[in-house]
């Protein structure tokens, strides 16, 4: 997929866009199907946008709505807005609540209220959640999905629980121990946990001392906790010091390419929102008054 500088090689794309022109879903989810999200992504930003919806409409099933996590604003606005509500919320509720919220969050009050309605009532629940909290803050960043145990669990409960959910995180390091009121009273890292004799409790092993993170608070400070702490996940509580989600470090790497972004963009005088695949006409618009300053002082 990728050449020795990391660029699509452009082979991929015509074979794409031939298998499309073709209607051959085979091949096409024979190509892609278990392509990472962020190759998916390079390729649709490779592709026209009426190739990126038969893109997506071949697929069906198959396609992988985290691939538009990794695209610009601009197509994944372009490209949710051309589908059906109902194929939207559909393929959302695959996703971990971020790139759920990440999706969401661009689209207008309307189309975004459509797609919610669509949705299991849990679904909805969480994502209306995560989008009540301001941008750029950790409740838009945080998963929702977390394993929490009671106090009075013993070790070979919590190996069992884990053995026989189908409910599970893709990724966890650590098992968060809360009260009935989902309070959290402290956490257990999984390599302790399964070097651990069955009967002991697991109050006895957790560890109360942990970095925890606000859902109100800015996602740059928690970026900088991370960074300093060399934390691998933190929990995020709300006002009440209720356990509502994790922040992983992957999380934070994509803040942290966000706000080096936006930096770099500033120092061009360029705005923040502003994305490569934005037509001639609107980045003109953000940049006129920028260049007739210059244009005028030189």
């Amino acid at each position: 997929w990728r050449d020795e500088d990391g660029e699509l090689r452009s082979g991929v794309v015509e074979t794409v866009t031939d298998l499309l022109a073709a209607g051959d879903r085979a091949g096409l989810s024979a190509l892609v199907g278990e392509a990472h999200e962020s190759d998916m992504g390079a390729l649709i930003a490779h592709l026209d946008a009426e190739d990126r919806l038969r893109l997506v409409e071949l697929l069906g099933t198959d396609f992988d709505f985290t691939a538009l996590t990794e695209v610009d604003e601009t197509i994944r606005v372009e490209l949710l807005e051309e589908m059906e509500p109902g194929q939207v919320a559909e393929g959302i509720a695959e996703l971990e609540t971020d790139d759920a919220v990440t999706l969401l969050a661009d689209l207008d009050e309307k189309e975004r209220s459509e797609i919610l309605e669509r949705m299991p009532e849990i679904d909805r629940f969480a994502l209306k959640r995560a989008l009540d909290y301001p941008e750029e803050s950790a409740g838009r960043r945080m998963k929702d999905d977390f394993i929490a145990v009671a106090p009075f669990w013993t070790v070979g409960q919590v190996i069992d629980h884990l053995r026989e959910s189908d409910e599970l995180p893709d990724d966890f390091t650590e098992i968060f121990i809360i009260d009935p009121a989902y309070r959290l009273l402290g956490h257990v890292r999984l390599d302790r946990l399964l070097r651990t004799k069955r009967p002991v409790v697991v109050t006895d092993i957790m560890e109360e001392e942990m970095r925890t993170v606000l859902a109100t608070e800015d996602q740059e400070d928690v970026a900088l906790m991370f960074e300093r702490y060399n934390l691998l996940s933190a929990p995020v509580l709300d006002e009440a010091g209720r356990l509502v989600g994790v922040l992983t470090v992957d999380d934070i790497v994509d803040v942290i390419e966000e706000e080096a972004d936006e930096d770099i963009k500033a120092l061009g005088g360029v705005k923040a929102d502003e994305e490569i695949s934005d037509s001639v006409w609107t980045t003109a618009k953000g940049r006129f008054r920028w260049l007739l300053i210059n244009l005028v002082t030189a």
